[in-house]
């Protein structure tokens, strides 16, 4: 396994390197820049964030990066190596739980899975909270199950709660998984034993959100941020709606070879373990957990449900079929003759295949959970070029998320001036690309139609195009 260790140091490094010139892309605008910004230009002065940036829950990746800033520089280099340590404990915990489930020697396959999964691979090129928190939930795996750690566990939670909401669900979900699947009878004084680790990461988390309520009023979302349209309740209608998105998405990019490896090596497993037991009746049971304290809620909303969401299921899935692929009790498979790599390979080589899956420009994808996305950095400096050239003043081009605002929030070059938010009743300029969801049919019609195009380029499935207003 340490030839395994060194190969993927070296590779996530590398990687690194390659993408320390990336601007901050998606969800991370906000997410990791612009609360980097507010705490690295306040001198880390105050905990809560402006209305218009605020998203509800404690802000310490934001202050994180703003730390690795001032210690070392606010460049995208920088930023990009502060993921650095998450992505390597990631998998340092991925390949101890390997070697625990199966065997050192099949372990780098668990570490195959799971960073051949478009949506970890996208978010590891991002500055991405959501690689902290993936990190955080396999450490709290890690100590609760491949080497018990009460103060690893209390770790885990107390970085879990300072991630997100999310990672708030899904240190609840450790908890109920530890409670109610691992060890002793279930009784009061259990519950008591089992929950101390997880109060100082609880504290700190019911703190800030009282704290919060205290300065601002509001928990959660307010009416007035610009994300609050994401939180309206949806009827029957919408509910239906995004049972058929969630679906689609534990399908989507490449996902659906996997559930087919899942089925069918599951099958032969169980024609010789008819009872669920053990570790596939824990890793179903965390399935289960998982799914429920962290995707229900979000059937409920307008759209809770992006990818990266389910990263802490998906793990649970690549760990279930790694399972069940080489654990050497699963003789079903040594019976139908099928070579344990052949399925791996296939599981592999889908799930890779899923960063090639780009949809017709009129239906919105995930962009920040796949690897397609990464002819867009060149993409939007060619247009930046072009602009610069043709002296177009940025202001006069409308464009969608997220290329909206002053550029040093995406570049850190300090530029204060930025393309503003599409108009196309008043804008000169629109600049457009498939990455931008929130551009609807009918714009997309009218400027195809009605506009001159002026900016043209497209690379890997990716396109951006500028219009000029014919008015």
């Amino acid at each position: 396994m340490r030839k395994a260790c060194f190969i993927f140091v070296v590779f996530i490094v590398a990687v690194t390197f390659f993408v320390g010139d990336h601007l901050f892309f998606w969800d991370t605008v906000q997410l990791a820049s612009k609360h980097g910004h507010f705490f690295y230009e306040n001198n880390f002065s105050r905990l809560i964030l402006p209305p218009e940036i605020d998203s509800g829950h404690l802000p310490a990746f934001g202050m994180y990066i703003a730390f690795c800033w001032k210690l070392f520089g606010k460049t995208l280099a920088v930023s990009h190596f502060a993921m650095l340590p998450f992505l390597l404990g990631i998998g340092y915990y991925v390949l101890k739980t390997g070697a625990y489930l199966v065997g050192e020697r099949e372990a780098p396959w668990l570490l195959l899975f799971v960073f051949a999964d478009p949506v970890l691979a996208g978010q590891s090129i991002l500055v991405s909270p959501d690689i902290v928190l993936v990190f955080f939930f396999l450490m709290g795996l890690y100590a609760l199950w491949v080497s018990p750690s009460r103060w690893l566990l209390a770790l885990a939670v107390t970085g879990l709660g300072l991630t997100s909401m999310r990672g708030m669900m899904v240190a609840t979900g450790l908890f109920l998984f530890y409670f109610l699947c691992l060890g002793e009878k279930k009784s009061l004084n259990i519950f008591y034993k089992k929950i101390i680790p997880f109060v100082p990461g609880g504290l700190v988390a019911v703190a800030f959100l009282f704290y919060h309520w205290q300065q601002t009023g509001w928990v959660g979302y307010h009416a007035g941020s610009p994300w609050a349209p994401s939180y309206e309740r949806v009827g029957w209608s919408g509910f239906l709606k995004n049972m058929v998105v969630l679906g689609w998405r534990l399908v989507d990019f490449g996902r659906v070879f996997e559930w087919m490896v899942l089925i069918f090596a599951g099958s032969l497993f169980f024609k010789n373990n008819k009872k669920l037991k053990g570790v596939v009746l824990q890793l179903g049971a965390l399935m289960l957990i998982i799914f429920i304290v962290t995707i229900p809620s979000q059937l409920l909303y307008k759209a809770l449900l992006a990818h990266r969401y389910f990263l802490p299921l998906f793990l649970t899935i690549h760990t279930l079929l790694f399972y069940f692929i080489f654990k050497k009790t699963n003789k079903g498979i040594r019976a139908f003759n099928v070579p344990r790599v052949v399925l791996a390979s296939v599981v592999v080589v889908g799930l890779i295949s899923g960063n090639g899956w780009i949809y017709p420009k009129k239906i919105s994808q995930g962009w920040d959970s796949t690897l397609a996305h990464l002819p867009w950095y060149g993409l939007i400096a060619d247009a930046q070029k072009f602009l610069d050239e043709k002296k177009i003043n940025y202001v006069d081009v409308g464009t969608g998320f997220p290329n909206i605002g002053r550029r040093e929030l995406y570049e850190l070059d300090g530029r204060q001036y930025g393309f503003v938010q599409k108009d196309l009743r008043k804008n000169k300029y629109v600049l457009y690309s498939n990455i931008m969801n929130d551009f609807t049919d009918g714009e997309i019609d009218e400027l195809e139609a009605n506009w001159s195009v002026v900016f043209q380029k497209e690379k890997r499935g990716v396109c951006l195009i500028i219009y000029r207003s014919k008015k």
